[in-house]
Order: C-alpha cells, then sequence, then structure tokens
C-alpha cells in the first residue's frame, strides 16, 4: 500500500517545485517588497504603543506637579483678585482727573461781555457817525448809519481779534458774528437778550437733559452718561444725537460738560468740550462729531434770581462733510433765530412749570438749587463745613432780628412818609454784599419790599465780610 502512494508523493512533490520554481523565482522583488511592508507596519504598532506607555506613566508621575501649579496659580488669583477687577473696570471708566475741564483752562472766556464791547465797537459801529452798521437786515428801534461806504478805509484796515468776527445776523435782541477756523467751517458767536426770565431759570434749562428732550424736537437722543464725584464739580459726560435731514446720517456728539459761578463777576458759564468715552463708543447708523466745543456765558441785568438776562455763546463744531457755503447760510439764517426763540419760550415755560410744583422741576430744582452760590471753595484757609454752617446760622438770626425791628418800627411810624431811597450803586452793593450772605429765602422773600425801602444793614458777623470772596470754582 505504501509502495503504490510514493509514487503519487513524489509526482506531487515535482509539481510543487516546479510551481514554486516557475512563480517564487519570477515575483521575489514583489514578496520581497510586502515582508517589508509587513515589518514596517510592526515596527510602527510597536513604537506606538511604546509611546503611549511613555505618556501615561509621565503623566502620572506629573499629575503632582500640575496640582501644585494649578494651586500656586489660584493663591496668585485670589491674592490679587482685587487688582484684577480694578484694572478690568478701568478700561471702561472715564479718567476724570486728565479730562476734567479746569478754570484755568476757560478763564479768558469769562471776560466774554468785555470782548463783545469791543467787538462791537470794531465791527458793528461806525467810526464817523457812532451809529450801528446794518449787517443782514434793518430791526425797528435800530438808529443805523447814512455814511456812504469808505472803501479806503476797508482795504487798509488791518486784521486783529476783533476784525476776523464777520457780522452775520441780526433780529430784535440777537446779534450774530461769524469766523472761519477751517475751509468752509466757522465759529459762531451769538449775543442774544431775554428780558423776561431770569439766570437760575436759563441756567437750570440749560442743563436739564430731560427737560430739553420734550421742547427740542432735534433731540433725538440725549442722556448723561457720566459724572464726576467730585465735590463741587458740576461736570457731567453728555450723549447727544442731533436730527438732520434724511438724506445725511444724524450727527452725535460725546462731550464733557461743566458750569462755572462767578459771583465776584456775576457771570455764569457752561462750557462744552467733545471728548472720548468708553461707554459710548462710535455707531454705524451715525456720524460721530469728534471736533465740538462751546462757550456760554450768562450775565444776570440785576441779579440771578431776577428777570433779565443776556448771554454770549461762542461755539463750533465740525460735521465731518463739506457743505456748500450758502447752504450753510441758509440754514444758519433760518434755523438759528428759531432755536433761540425756542429756548427763551421753553425758559419761559420751566419758571410756570417751577412756579406749578411740577414734581420733576422741583426735584431737580432741589438738587441744583443755587448751584455753587453759597459753597465756599476747598482752598479757602482755616474752613471748615461746621464754622460756615454756624457762621451761616448767626448771620441768618441776626438777619431776621433787624428785619423785625425794622418793621416794627415801620408800623408806628407808618403815618409819616418813608425815608428817601438809595441810590443805584448802593441798591447793586447791597445786593452783592446783603445778598450774599444767604438768608432763608422766605424770609427775604417775606421781606423783600422793606428792604428795598430802608438803607443797608450793618453787618454784625465776621464771617459775613468774607461772603464777597465766597464763590464757586
Amino acid at each position: 500500500m505504501a509502495l503504490k502512494l510514493l509514487p503519487n508523493s513524489t509526482l506531487a512533490l515535482r509539481k510543487f517545485n516546479k510551481y514554486l520554481r516557475r512563480n517564487v523565482k519570477d515575483q521575489s522583488a514583489s514578496i520581497l517588497r510586502l515582508w517589508a511592508t509587513q515589518c514596517e507596519f510592526v515596527f510602527a504598532q510597536q513604537l506606538r504603543r511604546s509611546q503611549q506607555i511613555f505618556a501615561h506613566y509621565a503623566k502620572i508621575w506629573e499629575e503632582r506637579a500640575l496640582r501644585e501649579l494649578l494651586k500656586r496659580f489660584r493663591g496668585q488669583v485670589q491674592r490679587h483678585a482685587k487688582g484684577f477687577v480694578l484694572s478690568s473696570a478701568a478700561l471702561l471708566t472715564f479718567d476724570w482727573e486728565r479730562e476734567r475741564i479746569e478754570l484755568e483752562s476757560v478763564q479768558e472766556h469769562m471776560d466774554d461781555f468785555q470782548f463783545l464791547e469791543r467787538l462791537q465797537l470794531e465791527t458793528i459801529y461806525c467810526k464817523q457817525c457812532r451809529k450801528r452798521k446794518q449787517i443782514d437786515c434793518r430791526v425797528e428801534g435800530v438808529n443805523y448809519c447814512c455814511c456812504p461806504k469808505n472803501v479806503t478805509e476797508m482795504l487798509s484796515a488791518e486784521q486783529n481779534v476783533y476784525t476776523v468776527w464777520e457780522p452775520y445776523i441780526e433780529q430784535k435782541r440777537m446779534i450774530t458774528w461769524r469766523q472761519e477756523i477751517k475751509p468752509g467751517l466757522f465759529a459762531y458767536k451769538v449775543y442774544v437778550e431775554y428780558p423776561d426770565v431770569t439766570a437760575e431759570d436759563f441756567l437750570h434749562v440749560q442743563i436739564d437733559v430731560e427737560y430739553r428732550k420734550k421742547w427740542d424736537n432735534t433731540a433725538v437722543n440725549l442722556e448723561v452718561i457720566d459724572e464726576d464725584t467730585a465735590k463741587g464739580s458740576n461736570s457731567h459726560i453728555i450723549y447727544w444725537e442731533a436730527l438732520w435731514p434724511k438724506l445725511f446720517a444724524n450727527r452725535d456728539y460725546v462731550y464733557n460738560r461743566r458750569f462755572f459761578i462767578d459771583r465776584s463777576r456775576r457771570v455764569i458759564m457752561i462750557v462744552n468740550k467733545s471728548v472720548e468715552h468708553p461707554k459710548c463708543p462710535a455707531k454705524p447708523h451715525t456720524q460721530r462729531v469728534h471736533e465740538y466745543w462751546s462757550y456760554m456765558v450768562i450775565k444776570p441785568t440785576t441779579a440771578f434770581n431776577k428777570p433779565g438776562v443776556s448771554f454770549v455763546l461762542t461755539y463750533f463744531d465740525n460735521p465731518g462733510l463739506s457743505i456748500p457755503k450758502y447752504i450753510t447760510t441758509w440754514v444758519a439764517k433760518k434755523q438759528m433765530p428759531d432755536f433761540l426763540r425756542q429756548l427763551h419760550q421753553a425758559t419761559v415755560n420751566y419758571a410756570k412749570a417751577k412756579k406749578q410744583n411740577e414734581t420733576r422741576i422741583i426735584e431737580f430744582w432741589d438738587k441744583h438749587k443755587d448751584p455753587g452760590f453759597e459753597y465756599p471753595p476747598d482752598t479757602l484757609l482755616g474752613y471748615s463745613a461746621e464754622d460756615f454752617t454756624e457762621a451761616q446760622k448767626q448771620e441768618e438770626e441776626s438777619s431776621l432780628q433787624q428785619v423785625n425791628e425794622i418793621h416794627v418800627e415801620t408800623n408806628s411810624t407808618s403815618h409819616q412818609p418813608l425815608a428817601s431811597t438809595t441810590s443805584k450803586s448802593n441798591e447793586e452793593s447791597t445786593q452783592l454784599n446783603g445778598k450774599a450772605s444767604s438768608p432763608s429765602a422766605a424770609a427775604t422773600d417775606s421781606c423783600e419790599s422793606i428792604v428795598e425801602e430802608c438803607p443797608p444793614v450793618k453787618k454784625t458777623s465776621w464771617w459775613s465780610y468774607l461772603y464777597s470772596y465766597i464763590y464757586f470754582v
């Protein structure tokens, strides 16, 4: 049986050997490449596995160091948490110490009324007949010059700080000058008189943004976004979006506003200057005005709380658009007088609302009543709030006592004629010195007629002699 199978086995081996010689010999290069690829794959697998094992053990051994690092970082954060909060908050706060409008920088504008007197003589009065020149139209009640134009004098006139201002618009109780600052851009100086409003009412209308949104239809958005917390600063950051015609984007302003009250000069000044504030970045649908400033100097005719006020407003803004000169002239001559009439009516309505005890007006008035009138400056030597309060109380008591004595004497001698009144200069000095002691409003109102008819009351308090130097700065 084995012998029978042996020839078949030998035959099969021969055939297999022949197949190997024919196929393996011809494809030896391909087999070698496959074997090399397999070896590379196995080696890569082993290397990756070794790397994973190494990383795993390295992570285990470094976990303690990682925990220590996190612990130290947490301690640093806790230690400097306050500093982090302050530094992040500083990015959204306004640097009042750097951006506050100081009195020294605007001191020259306190004398704008003196500047205005010389400006009128140099620009709108004839040097021959000393009568008024006609600006753009005739106003009733003004005696105008009829002298022929002196061309030689006009050509030989030298430019100075007064003649650079060109007379521009004139209406009843209003004159406007302008000065070209940049090509096509003008600064304006406006002089206006309001005989029937008080200076303090006019001041409150200027600084009350909520009230302005009611009477000014060009104020699309108007709000106070920041306030200086320094005592007596009276400084605010205002955002104002002004309405422009439909073909133009609205203009918006971010400006720093501060007002000063100088009792020695008997003037109030409101200063506005454009500024950058982190709470009000530029908006895509409006055009931000980056160049804007204005100085308004308000002067009462007699006293801050008596009817009769005039003001000089000097302002400039760059709307970022070149507008033809004839268009700006037409707009200025139409809109400026309309706005001033609107401002006058708003002040009259404000005074009526205050008399009718309108809640919001009264609250605003109580907050800003007599701003700075009764506050001594912080630089006054020997000043303390207790001393000032005590001295003011003594002055009020002595004033009330003297008024009562005068009232008794007046009643006892009512059948006799009253004494002659003092001169105008004495009355003005009484207002500046006697009323600066700030007695209570009720006592002043109740005895106003008696005080006007009697000679000035002699001061009895030593502190009252300092009142003329105690004004808001």
